[in-house]
């Protein structure tokens, strides 16, 4: 009779479920943590520290100094002076210049209303002429007739000829006539180039 044939050698006994399921967690349970592991540092950051701490910081500039000023301010301070030197000149020259015309209006309504239309119109043309003569402008005084008509409108804005016209017109006649209305038309008219020329 043959001796049987051991089953040990050909089939190894498996181990247990239990066991094979605990021996994951047995070799889990025996590797150590990260935390155990030295952590090395970069080189060359520490060299780069090193480096910026031995670097000599450069120092903050000295402030601006107000003196001298820039030359812009010279120009400022330049033009301030010249400025408050014309101030007063340029203020007295317009308040006589505005006294000049206020005396040349006052003279025109000085003019008696009740003198003849010829009295009247010479005396006006008169005053006129010694204004101009008085500003140096002897050229004008010689002019008559529509010449001297084309120097009044020539010297303000927007003149009213018509009502200028009997300066030029009515001044020589033997007898003029005036209209209460053409008196006042030329006074007007006369107002406004008083108010416009330096006289």
């Amino acid at each position: 009779m043959a001796a049987p044939f051991p089953t040990l050698l050909l089939f190894p006994v498996q181990p247990a479920y239990g066991q094979q399921r605990g021996r994951p967690a047995a070799r889990h349970a025996q590797q150590p943590q990260a935390s155990e592991y030295p952590v090395s540092e970069d080189p060359s950051t520490a060299l780069s520290e090193g480096l910026y701490a031995s670097l000599v910081h450069p120092a903050a500039p000295p402030p601006i100094p107000w003196w001298p000023p820039a030359p812009g301010w010279w120009l400022v301070l330049g033009v301030l002076l010249l400025l408050a030197m014309l101030t007063p000149w340029l203020v007295l020259r317009w308040r006589r210049r505005s006294a000049i015309k206020l005396r040349a209006q006052q003279a025109l309504r000085d003019i008696p209303t009740t003198l003849t239309d010829q009295q009247w119109l010479t005396e006006v043309n008169t005053l006129l002429k010694r204004l101009l003569k008085q500003r140096g402008d002897t050229a004008a005084t010689r002019l008559y007739g529509e010449q001297w008509l084309d120097y009044l409108c020539a010297h303000y804005p927007r003149p009213q000829r018509r009502s200028l016209k009997p300066l030029a017109a009515e001044l020589y006649r033997q007898t003029a006539e005036l209209t209460p209305q053409q008196r006042r038309e030329l006074q007007r008219e006369l107002r406004r180039w008083l108010r416009h020329n330096h006289v």
